[in-house]
C-alpha cells in the first residue's frame, strides 16, 4: 500500500516547519539537523528507514507501513516526540522513558531518527524493561501480537495474526499471504533470517527470529515460490525455493488494511 504524493508534499511540509526546541530538550544528545534530514529522507523513500543494529525488526516492518501509508502520521509523531517527549500515533499514546530518550545512538549502528521513531515505540509499550541501548537483546523485542496491535491503533481494518514462535507455517499460510497482498493488504511475515540468506535459506530452523514487509505479492509457480521484502533498509529478494523449503523458515504473518481518512 504506498502513499499518495498528496499525503508525502504534506509530510514534507510539516518537516519544512519544524518547531524550535524548548531549553529542556527531550533527547538532548540527538541534533535537531539528524532528525530533520532523516524525515525528510524516509518520507521521500522509505526503504531507508533501518533498524541497523537493534532488535527492532517488527517496529521497523510497522514504521516501514506507516510510511508508505500515511508519512504525515510517521512526520508529525518523530516531530513530537523529539520536542516534547511524548506522541499521539493514531489511538495510541507514545511517551519513552527518559533512558530512551537521553541514550546517544551510534550513527554506525543506527540513524538517530530511527532510533526516536522505533525506540520510543517499543519502549513506551514496554511494562518493566527500558530501551535505552541498541545492544540490548530483551527489551526491543515484539511479538506478533504486538504488531497487530499498533495496526488497530492506527486504523488498519480486519487485522490477521496468523503466527508463533516455534511451530513453522506451511501451505495454507503462503496462500493466504498471496491473497491478502492481491486484496493490496499489508503483510508482515515472521521468519527465520536464514531465509534471507541463499547459503542457509534451505535450511530447516527451529523458531522465528525476524519480521520483514512483502513488498509485493510472491511469485508462486507450481511448488515454487520467490519474493521480495523490506528489511534492514533494503529490498532483497528470496530467491526461489520450493513451498516446503520456504516453509522451513516460515513462522507465519500479521496483515491487514489500510483506511485513507
Amino acid at each position: 500500500m504506498f502513499a499518495g504524493e498528496m499525503r508525502k508534499t504534506y509530510a514534507l511540509s510539516l518537516i519544512q516547519k519544524f518547531p524550535d526546541l524548548p531549553k529542556g530538550r527531550p533527547f538532548p544528545r540527538i541534533s535537531e539537523a539528524d532528525i530533520i534530514t532523516g524525515l525528510h529522507d524516509r518520507v521521500v523513500d522509505p526503504v531507508k528507514l533501518n533498524q541497523g543494529f537493534s532488535g527492532l525488526c517488527v517496529t521497523a516492518a510497522f514504521f516501514y507501513c506507516v510510511l508508505n501509508y500515511k508519512p504525515e502520521l510517521y512526520a508529525q509523531y518523530v516531530i513530537d516526540l523529539f520536542t516534547t517527549g511524548k506522541a499521539r500515533l493514531g489511538a495510541m499514546a507514545v511517551e519513552p522513558s527518559a533512558g530512551c530518550r537521553i541514550y546517544q545512538p551510534p550513527p554506525d549502528k543506527i540513524a538517530a531518527v530511527d532510533w526516536v521513531a522505533l525506540a520510543s515505540l517499543r519502549d513506551s509499550d514496554n511494562l518493566i524493561l527500558d530501551l535505552s541501548s541498541v545492544d540490548e537483546f530483551w527489551a526491543p523485542s515484539t511479538q506478533s501480537g504486538g504488531l497487530a496491535k499498533w495496526f488497530r491503533g492506527i486504523g488498519y481494518r480486519d487485522v490477521r495474526d496468523d503466527s508463533n514462535l516455534y511451530f513453522c507455517k506451511g501451505r495454507k499460510e503462503i496462500a493466504a499471504i498471496d491473497r491478502d497482498m492481491r486484496l493490496n493488504r499489508d503483510v508482515c511475515l515472521f521468519i527465520n533470517s536464514n531465509m534471507l540468506d541463499d547459503s542457509t535459506n534451505r535450511l530447516k530452523s527451529t523458531f522465528v527470529d525476524h519480521c520483514v514487509v512483502l513488498d509485493e505479492a510472491p511469485d508462486i509457480k507450481g511448488d515454487q515460490i520467490s519474493l521480495s521484502v523490506y528489511t534492514w533498509g533494503k529490498i532483497p529478494t528470496v530467491g526461489t525455493l520450493s513451498l516446503d523449503e520456504f516453509s522451513r523458515n516460515f513462522y507465519g504473518y500479521v496483515s491487514g488494511a489500510a483506511t485513507f481518512n
